[in-house]
């Protein structure tokens, strides 16, 4: 019995350095993806044609490489058929991976057009005003004569945060060449500078070009919802100074044209960065003559607005056949013209048609938009809106009644409420005001040409307020002699 009970522990023994043998003996998986021994397949393409496949661990990266194709000049590897996005060597390999090659065929095709500098900005580019003509006069590349190889162009401009441009030649948009151009353009997430909107970068609506030192330098964003080939170089905040540009284009490939860059010097940025002024068919566009078009600016800087007055002499013909004109009719067309870089803004980027009347503006600075609304006549005073908020002599829709205008006279007939239950308008009470009667008032009021963007003219009891007392009245503005007449209805 005890021999017996010796084998049975010796072959367990035997058994279990086996099983110790067998486990050492069994491969360890050090390829990092989780048992895929042979790792990810990164394919480089030539179109639809294979260069080279290599294999890569995850989590590992693939190492960059140059083809040479006779006849052809390599410009880079991109992560799409596109080839919109560059592709990131500096990216873990996480799944089987396809890489695309742009390549431009190398022969020598002369350019023989004339490009320019096309924008507006507080610097040189103010001199084109967006305006072909004038950018080809006045901001013209020069072809380098000393290469004959090769059609590069050259540039240097004054520029200040905030100035934008594009390449133009021929004297419209056709072949336009925007920040999607310029080596080192990526899409990131940021702000649209057009829009306002914050954006990932998979949203493909911002995108920088940096420094060496990874200073963010130029900036562009979607505006018209085209690519970035066709943005706005943007010079960014902080960037103020004199950069040279060199376009080298390649007549047979456009797509490959590339715009270099470098800083000359820099520059004291500018102080003043807005002056805003109407501008249109009311002047001729005209960028000299701008007597009673001034906008105004808010205390807190953040926007400006001003008040214009159409006439039917300010309409233009060709208006009526623009395509981007909603109105359908023959009228005035303007726009919002900063002095101080040249640019103009519009409503989504287009002019800003109107009839006859008058009516009120307003720049927003940090979104470049241009809200615009028509004044008519309302009583403003001591109202409360919904939820019990102070509309303290403002126009605001729903809440100051507006008036109705028939022969050059205008009418409406509102009630009032008392409003000294609120604390701001407790001064009524506190006051001791009283109605044409002698009441005790519960309400403040005047007359207005206005709107919710601007108020133009007032008009009241004389050099003071109306106050009423709680109940209903009918209130006639005589708009030729400015009388105002409330009587109880």
């Amino acid at each position: 019995m005890k021999n017996k009970n010796l084998l049975m522990t010796v072959l367990a023994v035997i058994m279990i350095a086996a099983m110790a043998m067998f486990a050492a003996c069994d491969p360890v998986d050090n390829s990092g993806n989780g048992g895929n021994e042979d790792g990810y397949t990164v394919t480089f393409y030539r179109g639809t044609e294979t260069l080279k496949t290599v294999t890569v661990k995850e989590g590992e990266k693939v190492e960059n490489w140059t083809p040479e194709i006779e006849n052809f000049e390599f410009m880079g590897w991109y992560a799409e058929a596109s080839l919109a996005i560059a592709f990131d060597f500096n990216a873990a390999i996480t799944e089987d991976t396809d890489v695309f090659g742009a390549f431009r065929e190398n022969v020598y095709v002369e350019d023989t057009n004339s490009y320019y500098a096309i924008g507006g900005g507080s610097g040189e580019l103010k001199a084109a005003s967006w305006d072909h003509t004038k950018a080809a006069e006045a901001l013209p590349f020069t072809k380098d004569a000393t290469i004959t190889n090769a059609n590069v162009y050259t540039i240097e401009l004054d520029m200040y945060a905030g100035d934008r441009f594009q390449i133009c030649y021929g004297g419209g948009w056709t072949g336009q060449q925007g920040i999607g151009y310029v080596k080192g353009f990526e899409y990131c997430a940021g702000v649209n500078p057009n829009s306002g909107l914050e954006v990932t970068a998979e949203d493909r609506d911002y995108g920088e070009v940096k420094d060496a030192d990874g200073k963010v330098v130029f900036i562009g964003g979607n505006e018209y919802d085209n690519g970035a080939e066709n943005w706005n170089i943007i010079l960014n905040e902080g960037c103020d100074g004199v950069y040279e540009f060199t376009l080298t284009t390649y007549p047979n490939a456009a797509s490959y044209n590339t715009i270099t860059w470098k800083l000359v010097k820099t520059l004291t940025p500018q102080t003043a960065t807005h002056d805003m002024k109407f501008i249109g068919t009311m002047n001729g566009w005209s960028e000299e003559n701008f007597e009673g078009l001034a906008l105004n600016k808010a205390q807190n800087g953040e926007t400006w607005s001003g008040v214009i007055t159409i006439t039917e002499d300010m309409y233009a013909e060709w208006t009526k056949g623009d395509a981007t004109n909603p109105l359908g009719v023959e009228c005035a067309a303007l726009k919002i013209f900063n002095t101080v870089d040249g640019n103009y803004y519009g409503v989504n980027g287009n002019n800003v048609f109107l009839t006859a009347g008058t009516y009120a503006f307003k720049y927003t600075v940090a979104t470049n938009a241009v809200e615009y609304q028509e004044l008519a006549y309302y009583i403003v005073g001591t109202f409360l809106g919904d939820n019990n908020e102070v509309v303290n002599f403002a126009v605001k829709a729903d809440v100051t009644p507006k008036f109705t205008v028939e022969n050059g006279v205008a009418t409406v007939t509102f009630t009032v409420a008392d409003v000294t239950t609120n604390e701001a308008y407790k001064w009524i009470k506190d006051q001791g005001k009283t109605d044409a009667n002698g009441n005790a008032a519960c309400f403040s009021m005047k007359v207005v040409f206005g709107s919710e963007i601007e108020i133009k003219d007032w008009y009241g009891n004389g050099s003071d307020n109306f106050y009423l007392a709680a109940g209903t009245y009918t209130v006639t503005f005589d708009i030729a002699t400015g009388t105002v007449t409330v009587v109880a209805a």
